[in-house]
């Protein structure tokens, strides 16, 4: 059966659906700082407003949580806002970019929101599956070690750094923290039954914790990626990562109209 998904209600997806294309445009395209932070934190906002307008007055734990959650991630898309040098001056191929503290603040941001997801989740489950969290953790945890998101070797190749990562010393940890965390996240998502329970073996939940883990793969590489020409990504790449990003939080927003 078809995955029935429950969006937040009006104004939120339809203004993402006007914000999202023009902030790829201004990222890719038009090449405009402003534009690019104009319409990135707009698209934040558009994920966050649907809790707070849903049509419940109720305001349930799984809803604050998730809530709690949308707003830990508008303070890291905030602070993951590049700086005009940094928008307009690419580094070159051979070198790594430099992480900023405001970088760093974002990855704490997120992995607070992701906290946040967890204890919403948990809230709404009539039972955990004990084997699905396990092998989901497990398994996204060896795909980020694949990647090359853990602690990457100085070398790429097909079996181990694939993304071609270069983090720096000082940021391993924290990358690793965030790596457990996020994994944890999209463990819980799939291996909890929601307590209104899904007609199909991927609920809502799993889908957008999907979309936003596969969405941190497009920022892993953008911030610690080693690149054999300094052009920026192309409009299509910016566009999928945007769009996992954003339409993966409008999922997990909408989940709150179905508690």
């Amino acid at each position: 059966m078809a995955l029935n998904i429950s969006m937040p209600p009006f104004p939120g997806p339809q203004l993402l659906l006007g914000s999202l294309p023009l902030l790829v445009l201004s990222e890719s395209r038009s090449r405009s700082h402003a534009g690019t932070v104009l319409f990135k934190m707009l698209s934040s906002v558009t994920f966050i407003i649907g809790p707070l307008l849903t049509t419940s007055t109720n305001w349930s734990s799984y809803r604050l949580w998730i809530t709690i959650g949308l707003v830990f991630s508008l303070a890291g898309d905030f602070f993951l806002l590049p700086s005009r040098s940094e928008f307009y001056n690419s580094p070159s191929s051979d070198q790594a970019k430099p992480i900023s503290i405001f970088f760093q603040l974002g990855v704490v941001a997120f992995a607070l929101a992701h906290i946040a997801y967890i204890v919403a989740f948990l809230q709404d489950t009539k039972a955990i599956s004990s084997g699905t969290l396990t092998t989901t953790f497990i398994a996204t945890m060896l795909v980020a070690k694949w990647l090359g998101v853990i602690y990457p070797p100085e070398q790429s190749s097909a079996r181990s750094n694939l993304l071609n990562l270069t983090i720096a010393p000082d940021m391993k940890p924290l990358v690793l923290l965030y790596a457990l965390i996020i994994s944890s996240m999209f463990a819980v998502a799939l291996a909890t039954n929601p307590l209104i329970p899904t007609t199909t073996w991927l609920s809502q939940r799993g889908l957008g914790a999907g979309m936003f883990v596969v969405s941190d793969v497009f920022v892993a590489k953008d911030a610690f990626g080693i690149s054999p020409s300094p052009e920026k990504p192309s409009w299509l790449r910016i566009a999928v990562g945007y769009g996992l990003y954003f339409w993966g939080q409008m999922v997990l927003a909408g989940t709150v109209e179905m508690t």
